[in-house]
């Protein structure tokens, strides 16, 4: 049975488009602020849920690793 290809296997994202390529740079701008307004839009109640305890943990480890470093240049 000969092996089937997944469109959505790493690398296989060959075959769609989403037909920007003929675009200005200033409509793919444009077409980027729209996806990310459609995005925010779709997911604005999973933005106002506080994130886990664990995901939060690890922002904080990160933002004292952070400062730490910047101190440590001053």
């Amino acid at each position: 049975m000969p092996k089937r290809h997944h469109p959505y296997a790493a690398g296989g994202n060959t075959g769609w488009s989403i037909g920007s390529n003929s675009l200005t740079a200033a409509g793919q701008s444009e077409l980027l602020r729209d996806l990310g307004r459609q995005l925010q839009h779709s997911y604005q109640s999973a933005l106002k849920e506080p994130a886990p305890d664990r995901i939060r943990q690890l922002l904080e480890r990160l933002e004292r690793t952070h400062l730490h470093e910047r101190n440590e240049d001053h």
